[in-house]
């Protein structure tokens, strides 16, 4: 070999050394400078990482991998070498950012690829705004989907208008045609609305700063992303949870580090990622000594957020805590390391790896529902099974969104799903004033006594009164020949306030010609009839038409069915 390719291996040697995150064996060296040697280039930078490849002809796995892997960690410290004064100005002209030259990628994206814009003006205004968007601490992962979609706009523009065509051919009409073929060519609404919104943000940087001063004006996106649709529950139901659960299920895990992680997502609903990087000393204590979980929120850009433990997962913490300790003396970063090319302990587990555990524990298990089909879970799962059960024990949400870091009640509404049965003991508290303007019962045997909310518009159909709902079984002969004031089992809610007034003034006006008639009799019964009704109209005025009282909190009857 010629000077220059020794001293570049001796150089790959060295970062090895430097880096210290993975064992390098003589015999993974040996082969890799044989390779060298055969290939007769004067520099590893003479072939790119594709003609390697081909050359050393290397499956996914094994020992030649890692001869590959030396040659392409070799490669890429000298690109990193040679471009350190100005990395920008190195990889803005390609097609293809290497992030990891910008320090700029993580585990999720170490790449962006603009090739698959046809038109080079807009291929160049994309990598403007998407070095941008880099600069201002955008998520690699989110930029890759908005320069897909941004692909997707020029892919169409190009079939359309040719590859020639000019900014000022890209207006409105076109966004149209683009909209049209994009509900033909992506079925999934969610997909699609996430596509528009990208395209809508990068159009609307770039008539904001006008970095391309012949695009049309008119070429924006509005209100033109499919609306939302109600997202289906996601937590998992109780009895499946019984089963995964169960210590003896629990100890079935693959692994030990990752059983803890396990119980810490049960118990504590953190997202995957925010649970594979917690950090080492991730429990800390109040004044009162109660122990919490110390975790940062890598959604909301590393926010510190705390959970209550109990003294029992603490415990199993702090067991994990010092199997670290045994396996990096000096010291480690992470709750729970990689145990793979992690010899400085600089890596956190992998989200691969705990997938593939999760794959095997279910198998384990073999976990069915109640018709015994397989089910599948994921780790995130555990999340909405945590807000859906403290929001079933009458949990505030705005403590849920606390515990959980949410941005916002919405989200927490998302997560967090009320069963039937707490929807039914709600009712069975809510405001029902009988004609006494008491709360009343239902009787046991009363068809709206076993309703959920989510079938009390069909029983009430069946009940419904003028003024109210009758609250007798449905076989009892009525002893009342109409008037259901004096009925005790006559219910009435907010909805009808304003038959009740009505009835209250027209009360009073019988009232008045009874008197001027004198007729005494027929005014005293009508008095009593005012009473009722005022203290009727008395009770309902202290909830809003259409609302009831549940759990001391007014809520839209609507929004509880």
């Amino acid at each position: 070999m010629g000077r220059q390719v020794r001293l570049e291996v001796q150089f790959g040697l060295q970062r090895r050394a430097e880096i210290g995150n993975r064992h390098t064996a003589p015999r993974t060296v040996t082969r890799a400078l044989s390779w060298i040697r055969e290939s007769g280039v004067r520099s590893l930078m003479d072939w790119d990482e594709t003609q390697w490849l081909a050359f050393c002809r290397v499956a996914r796995k094994g020992y030649k991998s890692l001869s590959y892997a030396f040659i392409r960690d070799t490669r890429f410290e000298l690109q990193r070498l040679l471009i350190a004064d100005d990395p920008w100005a190195d990889q803005f002209p390609r097609d293809s950012w290497d992030l990891r030259l910008l320090d700029l990628a993580n585990e999720d994206c170490c790449r962006l690829h603009f090739g698959g814009i046809p038109q080079p003006w807009l291929r160049a205004l994309t990598k403007r705004w998407a070095r941008w968007r880099l600069t201002r601490g955008s998520s690699p992962a989110g930029l890759t989907l908005s320069v897909q979609s941004v692909t997707r706009l020029a892919c169409h523009f190009a079939e359309i208008d040719g590859v020639d065509a000019g900014p000022a051919a890209l207006d409105r009409a076109r966004i149209e045609t683009w909209l049209a073929a994009l509900q033909t060519d992506v079925p999934s609404a969610h997909t699609r609305s996430r596509t528009i919104n990208c395209v809508g943000v990068f159009l609307r940087d770039v008539h904001r700063y006008e970095w391309q001063p012949e695009l049309a004006r008119s070429a924006f996106i509005y209100d033109d992303a499919p609306k939302p649709r109600a997202l289906k529950p996601r937590f998992i139901p109780e009895h499946l949870m019984r089963q995964l659960e169960a210590p003896a299920a629990v100890a079935q895990f693959p692994s030990d580090d990752g059983r803890v992680l396990l119980k810490i997502l049960m118990a504590c609903g953190l997202r995957t990622k925010d649970a594979r990087w917690l950090p080492f000393d991730c429990v800390v204590r109040n004044a009162e000594n109660n122990p919490y979980l110390a975790w940062l929120n890598r959604k909301i850009h590393d926010r510190p957020a705390f959970f209550p433990l109990s003294e029992e997962l603490a415990a199993e913490i702090g067991r994990q805590q010092q199997a670290v300790l045994e396996r990096f003396p000096q010291g480690c970063r992470w709750l729970v390391p990689a145990s793979l090319k992690n010899v400085d302990g600089s890596k956190p587990v992998s989200d691969r790896r705990m997938r593939d555990h999760l794959a095997i524990w279910l198998e384990r298990l073999s976990l069915t529902d109640e018709h015994g089909s397989p089910v599948k879970v994921t780790f995130h799962q555990f999340r909405h099974t945590l807000a859906t059960r403290m929001i079933n024990a009458d949990v505030p949400q705005p403590v849920i969104q606390t515990l959980l870091d949410h941005m916002s009640l919405a989200m927490t509404a998302v997560y967090a799903k009320l069963h039937d049965k707490t929807l039914r003991r709600h009712w069975e508290n809510a405001l029902k004033v009988n004609h006494e303007g008491q709360k009343a019962e239902l009787a046991a045997d009363h068809p709206l006594a076993g309703a959920a909310w989510a079938k009390m518009s069909l029983v009430r159909a069946k009940v419904t009164l003028p003024n109210g709902y009758c609250g007798a079984p449905v076989q009892t002969d009525c002893e009342y020949a109409n008037p259901c004031l004096d009925c005790r089992f006559f219910i009435t809610t907010g909805d009808f306030l304003q038959q009740h007034r009505q009835q209250r003034q027209e009360t009073s006006e019988l009232i008045a010609q009874a008197e001027q008639a004198g007729l005494a009799r027929v005014a005293e019964k009508n008095r009593r009839t005012l009473g009722k009704l005022d203290t009727i109209i008395s009770a309902l005025e202290e909830t809003a038409e259409n609302q009831i009282v549940v759990g001391g909190h007014v809520e839209d009857v609507d929004a509880a069915s």
